[in-house]
């Protein structure tokens, strides 16, 4: 039991650490900070504009955009403070993420708002230590603040896409043909050494005799116990196979053909499925891919308008 309370608070912590303020575009607080204020935090954090030159350490700024009324104080760790408003939003996000987690236990929020401290606590320890400005940190706070500002612009640039109703069905109606259930084979089959020998055994099942007894009786497959039984298949095993069995009606017998292990010959005892998609059926499905086609076109448009502006020079001879 103590080792399940131990992995479950390290999970825990791990959540935490995601959606802390340093780790997640995803809270709405924070996001918005960012928006507000990307090129300060930029400059401060990677330069260390914060930083003190003669002692290496860190002034830490309240979560928040302004000051924090005593009332609405949660907590602070030195000069950094959360307001109760701001940890809502914490508690909010890790439900999104938890579902299963109760965030209105007090005891819950308790265990959240520990966490968030221990957090700030080493966090001003990395900052007064200088870490802050080691190179692997401040590269890989680039990184963030790149992917961070490439998902706000696809986000500005794509969030009024829409596709209407008469888009879904002009799409459904050119590509219904296309638009088909899903083909299941079943399949018995027969596999022996030679061509001779299958040549033999489809001439006697032409005349009557039981595929599946002939398959017992001969086939050299692991479904020969079974009569040659391959059950319901949606993707043939090898390409001859598939071409077999395209050209069988149920119940219909082919021709003798060469496979991986041997000469084949395979009965088709039904087929369902290939019929078309009702459009009620597959409209969510096309107004997901349209959405997402269109949101791309504009990506796209949107990057090249973009190359026309600036000037681009690339070394190709360092790529070979």
């Amino acid at each position: 039991m103590l080792k399940q309370i131990k992995i479950k608070k390290l999970f825990f912590i791990c959540v935490l650490f995601i959606f802390s303020s340093t780790g997640c575009d995803i809270v709405s607080s924070i996001t918005e900070n960012f928006k507000k204020n990307t090129d300060k935090t930029q400059k401060n954090t990677l330069s260390g504009t914060a930083t003190s030159q003669s002692t290496g350490t860190t002034e830490h700024k309240n979560v928040s955009d302004g000051p924090i009324s005593a009332e609405n104080l949660l907590a602070s760790v030195g000069n950094w403070q959360i307001s109760i408003d701001e940890f809502n939003e914490r508690l909010k996000a890790l439900k999104e993420v938890m579902p299963e987690y109760d965030t209105n236990a007090p005891e819950a929020k308790k265990l959240v708002l520990d966490e968030l401290i221990n957090q700030q606590l080493l966090v001003q320890s990395a900052e007064e230590t200088g870490l802050t400005q080691e190179k692997d940190v401040v590269l890989a706070l680039e990184e963030f603040r790149r992917t961070l500002l490439v998902r706000e612009v696809v986000r500005k640039l794509t969030e009024n896409i829409q596709v209407s109703d008469d888009e879904i069905r002009a799409f459904y109606d050119e590509k219904k043909d296309m638009l088909l259930e899903r083909v299941e084979y079943h399949v018995r089959e027969i596999v022996v050494d030679s061509q001779t020998k299958a040549n033999e055994i489809l001439v006697e099942i032409l005349k009557g005799v039981d595929f599946a007894e002939m398959a017992k009786q001969n086939s050299r497959s692991k479904t020969a116990e079974k009569g040659g039984d391959l059950g319901f298949i949606q993707e043939v095993p090898f390409p001859q196979m598939g071409n077999a069995l395209l050209s069988l009606e149920d119940g219909a017998v082919s021709s003798v053909f060469k496979g991986p292990e041997g000469y084949y010959i395979v009965k088709l005892e039904e087929k369902k499925g290939g019929k078309q998609i009702p459009f009620e059926d597959i409209k969510e499905d096309i107004l997901k891919n349209q959405t997402v086609l269109k949101q791309q076109q504009v990506i796209v448009e949107y990057i090249n308008q973009q190359k026309e502006k600036v000037k681009i020079v690339v070394n190709e001879d360092l790529l070979k």
